[in-house]
């Protein structure tokens, strides 16, 4: 089954009269739980982003495959929600003390040894506190790794802290798939390339949901006729600034 062709000549149009190469980066989330929806993640025909959550069935060996195929890996960690979700094995938790929270980082790490960063699965509680995402900003730091704010909350603290400590980081622009229809995602990834077109950059998350990994594999396969180029998301970092201003970054839904 393919798109329908309305909703590939709408990506398209979007960079008809675009003069420069807008970069846009896209998260694929959620990772590890099912090998045949993940497997079609690392095949996709760009440089997506692979988001792998530790300790799921089939991270470890997805998150393999993922580095083999020259995906970009981040870790997709667990943090506490304000719905108080039930949490993923080895999440990190509201009223965890320091010790307890670099120890589940750590052993994160050592479940996806392919990471070059890490991003929050849910976490619009626990990314609204300061002192455990210094705690969390000061281990990736010790690891060399970036940080991504997924932005689940409005009032997440999540990035600027990075910036803070002194990491790379970045925070997630669009969400692709909160409704998992083509024509939805579709509109979410036009969003996408006209922010792009604007900002010349933008970053998006998506799962490895059937309807987006079946759009994204009509689309990306576009993307060089139309002018936009996908790259790894560490390739639109922003660099460590110390002291910056506080900026409260967009919330949308739990990833």
């Amino acid at each position: 089954m393919r798109l329908p062709l309305l909703i590939t000549l709408a990506v398209l149009a979007l960079s008809q009269h675009s003069q420069a190469s807008p970069r846009i980066a896209i998260i694929i989330d959620d990772l590890g739980y099912s090998y045949s929806r993940g497997k079609a993640i690392t095949d996709l025909p760009a440089d997506v982003t692979c988001a792998v959550i530790p300790f799921s069935p089939h991270g470890s060996r997805l998150a393999e495959r993922a580095s083999l195929a020259g995906k970009e890996v981040i870790v997709h960690m667990p943090m506490a929600a304000q719905q108080q979700a039930r949490l993923d094995r080895g999440g990190l938790t509201l009223g965890m003390q320091q010790t307890e929270i670099l120890q589940a980082v750590r052993e994160a790490l050592g479940q996806v040894p392919q990471a070059r960063g890490l991003n929050n699965h849910m976490g619009s509680a626990l990314t609204e506190q300061a002192e455990p995402m210094g705690w969390l900003m000061g281990e990736l730091k010790a690891h060399q790794l970036f940080f991504v704010d997924s932005r689940t909350s409005g009032r997440s603290v999540a990035q600027r802290t990075a910036q803070r400590v002194g990491i790379a980081s970045a925070g997630r622009d669009i969400f692709l798939d909160n409704q998992r229809d083509l024509a939805s995602i579709n509109r979410q990834f036009n969003k996408l390339l006209q922010l792009a077109r604007q900002r010349g950059q933008a970053i998006a998350i998506g799962h490895p949901y059937p309807e987006t990994v079946h759009y994204l594999q009509q689309v990306l396969p576009l993307m060089e006729q139309a002018g936009i180029e996908v790259v790894p998301v560490s390739d639109l970092l922003e660099a460590p600034a110390v002291n910056t201003a506080d900026a409260s970054p967009q919330a949308q839904a739990e990833s």
